[in-house]
């Protein structure tokens, strides 16, 4: 019995590190995004005329 009780125990721990880890995962994944959006819209700011000038051929 007391070992279950220290199953149970590993496995809440076990399921707190996963939780805490996707929400890591997360935060990550959201500030990547918001970098590359950024990277994109200076990317477009700089080479607007150029891009423009593409697609008018």
């Amino acid at each position: 019995m007391k070992n279950n009780m220290v199953r149970a125990g590993k496995s809440a721990s076990i399921q707190k590190r996963k939780r805490a880890s996707a929400l890591h995962t997360a935060d990550v994944e959201s500030k990547i995004k918001q970098s590359f959006a950024k990277q994109v819209a200076a990317f477009i700011k700089r080479y607007r005329p150029a891009l423009e000038t593409l697609g008018k051929r």
